[in-house]
């Protein structure tokens, strides 16, 4: 696992949103950070984790939103000893008999470049997201050659199983930029959600287009 730091172009309908996503730390102790900036919302929210032998164990998850509509804020301390995720922000709120393995909101997307890395098959991960314990399934499909503007670059699709569900959501990850999330787009009712990638920088290394 390298420090990271991505740039992305998010798409949802009409509107266009840049994004950040960025991975600090070393040894076993790390950090993630995602912002979005619009002119109707700012989201920023982060994980922090300890990293060993290739699994990623939350300790700390914020999240926050302000702008148009209600702020919202959700801060959750991982228990792993007691199996227990305490909602800081709510208390009533807090998960009981915690799952071995549970990831945050934002700790599973880097837990799911690890395992496809790793040629794992068994891509199943059970997300605390602040109000109860969710379960997302993955999938790889194959493998495709995207345009960015980083150049062109061979990927790894990975798609998201749902039952009784109509979304499709799929994860473009690029095996030769340290399987980095080159693309992610969900369809929904006729909408697509889509972020893309714009820029790269890799261990202080930026990535150009070739």
């Amino acid at each position: 696992m390298k420090p990271f730091r991505a740039v992305y172009e998010a798409r949802y309908g009409a509107f266009e949103v840049t994004a950040t996503r960025s991975l600090s730390g070393s040894a076993d102790n790390w950090r993630l950070d995602f912002q979005a900036d619009s002119f109707f919302a700012d989201i920023n929210e982060y994980s922090r984790f300890l990293s060993r032998d290739g699994q990623l164990s939350p300790l700390h998850y914020e999240y926050r939103r302000s702008g148009l509509g209600r702020n919202r804020h959700t801060s959750l301390n991982f228990e792993h000893g007691e199996n227990r995720v305490v909602n800081l922000t709510n208390a009533d709120r807090t998960l009981e008999n915690a799952p071995e393995k549970t990831q945050d909101k934002i700790s599973y997307q880097l837990q799911l470049a690890l395992d496809v890395a790793a040629g794992r098959q068994d891509l199943h991960y059970v997300v605390a997201d602040g109000k109860k314990f969710r379960e997302y399934r993955f999938t790889v499909t194959g493998k495709e050659t995207l345009q960015t503007p980083l150049g062109e670059v061979e990927t790894v699709k990975v798609q998201r199983v749902r039952e009784d569900d109509d979304r499709e959501t799929n994860i473009w990850f690029a095996p030769a930029w340290n399987y980095a999330l080159v693309k992610l787009q969900q369809n929904e009712d006729g909408e697509t959600y889509q972020i893309a990638l714009t820029e790269l920088i890799i261990d202080g290394k930026t990535i150009n287009a070739r």
